[in-house]
Parts: C-alpha cells; structure tokens; sequence
C-alpha cells in the first residue's frame, strides 16, 4: 500500500465492553471513545457496539429496538437497541437478559456474558444481525470481545478484523463455561482457543485477526523482547509482521483545564497558578487537613495491577512518618484488591486517604487538584493517565516502563537544566526506590515556586492530540483489508 495516498471512507464497527462514561478512568474507554469520535469527524462511517449496561440504558438518550436475535444455542434472545454516541456515532447496545446488570468485574461469569456479547458482534460485522448494514472492518477491543474475531473465521463474507490489547493481565475461562457458549465444533477442534487445559478468547483473536494492534510502540518492544509479561507474548511474537504500536492520544475537549467541564477554575500555561484553587477546592470537598507545602499525590486506581495497592502500602511502611505528603487514592467500589490500601489508610491516616470515584468528575477533580499523579504499575500498555496528567501541569511519579518513557523524561538535573523534564521516573518496583522518587518530588516542591511552575509547564507544553496518530489506525485498516490472514497462525 503506498501510504501517501489519501485514504478512502471506510466503514468500521468498533466493539468494546467500555466506552467513557460514568464508571471513573478507564483507558480502554478513552481508547475507544477518542479514536471513534476522530474517525467520525474524517468522515468515516464508524459504528460503536458495547453491552447494554442497566447504567449505560439510564444515560443513553432515545434509545430504540432495532432488532431481536435468538443467541446460539440458547433459548434467550438478545435485543439490539439503537441510540447515539457523542454528536453523530450510532451506538448499539446488545441487552442479554441478566447479564449486563453490573459492568465488568473479573468474576468467572465474565467469561459468559461477554463470550455471548461477542457472538452478536459477529453476527453483525456480517450483516445477520437485522441492522442492515456491514462493515468493512470490525476493530475488537479488550478480551472481552476478542472471542467475536475467531467465530468470523470461517465466515466467506467476513470484513477485515483488527484486535487491540489494552490489559498486561489476561483472562482465562474454563470447560464449563465454554460449554455454555455452544461455541462451533470446528473452532474448538482447531486448537484456536485452548490454553494448556484452559481457553482463551484473546489467544483466538491473536490468531486470526487480520492485523493487531498495542497502545504503545514501546509497549509492543517489552513483549517481544521479555515472553515472561504476558501469557500471549510468545504468540504475539510469531505474529509480529502484523503487530503494530501506536502511541495512544486524549480528546482535549475532556481532558484539558481550559475546557474540563468537571472543574470549577480553567486554567492554563499562562495562568498556572489557578491551578492552586482546583487542589483548594479539593481538599474542602475531601476534608483533607493538608498544610499547603504538602505534596498532594493522585492515585486513579484502575485495577491494572493488583499489585499496585500492596506497592502503596508498602511505600508507606518505607517513608518517614513526618515526609510531607499525601496520597489520595482515587478506586471504585467493592474491589477486594483495594484492601491493603483501606488498611493503610486506617494505619496511616495522615498520609494516604481513599475515596470512591463513582462518577468521573472525581476523578477529574482528582487530576486537576492533584500535585502529582502516582503510576507504580510494572508495566503499562499505554501511558494515557500520564498524558492526561501532564495535560493538568500535574507531574508524574510513575515507574520507569517503556511507554512511559515515551512521554515523561525524569526530573534529573541535566533534564532540569535542559528544560526537557516532565515527570519523577523510577526504574525498579521496591518501596525503595519508590520512595526514593517520591522524596525527589517533595524534595523538588520545596524549592521556590517558578521551580516546581516550570517542570509543570514543560508538561504542559507536550501534545498528544488523537488525530496526530489517527492517519496510522487508518494504514493499519487498510493493510487489515488489502491483505487478510488466509489462515490461522498455529
């Protein structure tokens, strides 16, 4: 393909269990909703399927019945609803009688609802789905709706297919519940899905996607080199010639605070300081009796990395009790892998408190008000929290992975003099060296103001506009089409 011809209109069906909402960050659902709303305004035809959450069907506006489908093996039906995504992108919600009441949890019955939600997607991408209408390429996004790309392998009408990964763990399912999926006989016998006595929708995808796609080109450099990060790494690998990394990029109209309708002070490069009001404003919604030299430290707890929470209490075994900061622990409800960091807040009340971010203006507010953002993950497919920190002129303290090196440059003092640092970078995950990179930060906020003002601007200054990359989602579509797997990778 010469990539310096103009690219046609395609139509594209995006399917995802996530797009962004109330459900606090989720960079999965950035993803989604980002890149599906700069398409639609190149003037792509793109469509958007996701679970007809009872959430989601509260929020969603003129919502109607296009059609009805009899799942595979099973005496329900699901119906099809139609409403709209952002300005102009069809949204269609795929509601299977009581499984779509709660959003992703992690639990075994995951497996299930989301392998029938998958089954309806590929009966749409090929048109036998009562909606009349066929993509030319269907874009599955997350495990949860990978299983849709292997069941269109043996479809002759089937549109090109792209996977993309946006999770370091990866999920499982067993006998029983593939059982319950009355998945064809010939896909099982293919060996497509088997994982060592268990199964795996993603492995599938992997397989027989005509092209994949990694939110991170450093991120796609880890999985090749180091098999050890992912179960699927070795497969990814024998499947590198179609395994492209692509920076990810933020919609600015949500995630700047010159426009973030979910923060009362705008603010930007040349009036830095108002950014001040926002942590204010933060500490008296919050009740946290900070003295303003505190360091105040975000943490967006996305449930990644379960091992993130142990990391944080372990920190604050390592610290001095009089270091002066706070850690904010941003989490959703009800997840027992944020246990160690409810005990440390019992533990160390004056030095970490967690909140629940039911809806996303928290989480905004969070980010806005917050001095630093804190990433302790090992690994990270995707720096998008950090992007969208540095949009707020809040600094990263983040363990040094390869994505996040593609964006935040440590605060050492040949950067600092350069005017090239952004972030408090740290490269191996022990409490020391976390706390190490903490004490540089609260280090560096207690020199003058226009010191810690001008690492902020400096990250600031950085764009990561969504249709900067776009044109390669659109080349990777393209070579999707004109060259699709003739058959699956063993």
């Amino acid at each position: 393909m010469n990539r310096d011809l103009p690219l046609t209109p395609q139509r594209v069906l995006f399917a995802s269990s996530e797009i962004a909402s109330l459900n606090g960050f989720s960079e999965q659902a950035e993803f989604i909703t980002t890149l599906t709303s700069t398409l639609s305004a190149m003037e792509h035809d793109v469509r958007l399927i996701v679970p007809a959450y009872s959430w989601l069907l509260s929020q969603t506006d003129a919502v109607i019945q296009t059609s009805r489908i009899r799942l595979p093996g099973d005496n329900r039906e699901a119906r099809i609803l139609q409403g709209q995504a952002g300005q102009s992108i069809p949204l269609y919600l795929v509601d299977i009688p009581g499984q779509f009441d709660r959003p992703d949890n992690g639990g075994p019955e995951d497996a299930i609802r989301f392998g029938l939600f998958s089954r309806i997607v590929s009966l749409m991408a090929i048109n036998q789905a009562g909606i009349n209408w066929q993509p030319d390429l269907l874009h599955c996004s997350g495990w949860q709706t990978a299983l849709a790309i292997p069941l269109l392998g043996g479809a002759w009408s089937r549109p090109a297919t792209i996977y993309s990964m946006h999770e370091a763990k990866h999920q499982y399912c067993h006998t029983e519940q593939i059982n319950a999926l009355s998945i064809p006989v010939e896909l099982l016998k293919s060996g497509a899905l088997e994982m060592q006595g268990r199964f795996s929708f993603e492995k599938g995808a992997i397989l027989m996607a005509d092209q994949l796609i990694l939110p991170s080109p450093g991120y796609r450099q880890e999985l090749l080199n180091d098999h050890t990060l992912h179960p699927l790494a070795p497969l990814l690998k024998k499947r590198a010639d179609r395994l492209t990394g692509i920076p990810s990029g933020i919609d600015y109209q949500r995630w700047s605070p010159t426009t973030d309708v979910h923060t009362e002070q705008h603010f930007d490069s040349s009036s830095f300081e108002l950014k001040g009001l926002n942590r204010q404003r933060l500490q008296s919604e919050l009740n946290l009796p900070l003295d303003e030299h505190d360091l105040l430290i975000g943490y967006l707890a996305t449930g990644r990395d379960t091992s993130e929470p142990e990391q944080i209490a372990s920190l604050l075994q390592t610290i001095a009790p009089d270091t002066p900061i706070h850690i904010l622990a941003a989490a959703g409800e009800n997840d027992p892998a944020l246990q160690p960091l409810l005990d440390s807040a019992e533990r160390f009340p004056q030095q970490l408190s967690v909140r629940h971010a039911t809806d996303e203006a928290r989480w905004h507010r969070i980010l806005a008000g917050s001095d630093c953002l804190l990433m302790p993950a090992r690994h990270y497919p995707s720096a998008l929290q950090a992007q969208c920190a540095l949009s707020y002129g809040t600094v990263p303290i983040a363990h040094a992975s390869t994505s996040i090196r593609e964006i935040v440059t440590d605060a050492t003092p040949a950067n600092l003099l350069h005017g090239s640092a952004s972030g408090f970078l740290y490269y191996k995950t022990t409490p020391e060296q976390l706390a190490d990179a903490i004490s540089r930060a609260s280090t560096f906020r207690a020199k003058p103001a226009i010191w810690w003002q001008k690492l902020a601007l400096q990250g600031m200054a950085q764009s990561f506009h969504a249709a900067e990359t776009t044109n390669r989602y659109l080349q990777c579509y393209q070579s999707a089409i004109d060259n699709p797997v003739a058959t699956p990778v063993h």
